[in-house]
């Protein structure tokens, strides 16, 4: 099979393919593992439908049919997304409310500043392959 795209729908990378896969992953886990505090965050106070958007959209990454600037941005917002779960679940009274599981979940959030900082870094190196 050929492949049809131009170079504005390139595919991205194998590396980036494989850290939307391992960050879907880790949001999956960590979705499983909240589960009542993520329904109940979601139906009173909204406060995870932002991560869950995003968690929709990255499923483009995995299927690694976007331009470098749609990953770009994608991986953006999920380094931002991620640092401020960092600061969430890291700050003053989150242990006592999260039953102290605040920390390993900051943890968990580290994990995804990494793997989206990866990711938003491998779609600029993708750009000037895409160019040349």
């Amino acid at each position: 099979m050929e492949n049809t795209l131009n170079s504005s729908e390139a595919t991205t990378t194998q590396l980036g393919h494989y850290l939307a896969i391992l960050q879907q992953l880790k949001d999956t886990i960590t979705m499983l593992l909240m589960n009542f505090m993520l329904f109940f965050g979601i139906l009173f106070y909204g406060i995870a439908v932002p991560g869950l958007v995003l968690y929709v959209l990255r499923w483009q990454l995995v299927r690694g049919k976007n331009n470098w600037q749609k990953a770009a941005l994608l991986w953006g917002l999920g380094v931002v997304h991620e640092l401020l779960c960092v600061v969430l679940f890291w700050s003053v009274g989150a242990e006592d409310d999260l039953f102290e599981c605040g920390s390993y979940l900051a943890y968990g959030y580290m994990a995804g500043v990494g793997i989206s900082l990866a990711g938003f870094l491998n779609a600029f190196s993708h750009r000037q392959h895409a160019e040349q």
